[in-house]
């Protein structure tokens, strides 16, 4: 699949998360961009997590910590569609991992059930 033909979309979660993650990592919004251009060419570049959520590391340019104590991403991808969703992103020094039970919420989100429907 081209790069070109995958949409990539966040939902509000996602753009709460990144309104948070800002205040306290500035270099945020270019390591965003890492993020957008490789789930681009590989939008099954995460691990599963089920229910066609994947879950991928993102280093944290603003600490020198690297992918394993940078970002988290949870977005879900419907391998044969054209539309990526970015669910939710936190960091690993505030969170250690994400529960199932967010992962059940972010599956249940009424923006992502409209997608699936289609």
């Amino acid at each position: 699949m081209s790069a070109e033909a995958i949409n990539i979309q966040a939902l509000s979660t996602f753009s709460k998360d990144v309104k948070r993650l800002y205040k306290k990592y500035k270099n945020l919004p270019d390591d965003l961009k890492v993020l957008n251009k490789a789930l681009k060419e590989n939008p099954l570049e995460g691990i599963s997590l089920g229910d066609n959520l994947f879950k991928v590391r993102l280093a944290n340019s603003s600490t020198p910590t690297g992918k394993s104590g940078g970002f988290r991403v949870v977005y879900y991808y419907y391998d044969g569609g054209n539309s990526l969703y970015l669910a939710t992103l936190f960091s690993k020094r505030d969170m250690e991992n994400i529960s199932d039970e967010k992962l059940v919420a972010i599956s249940n989100n009424t923006s992502l059930l409209k997608v699936k429907k289609t």
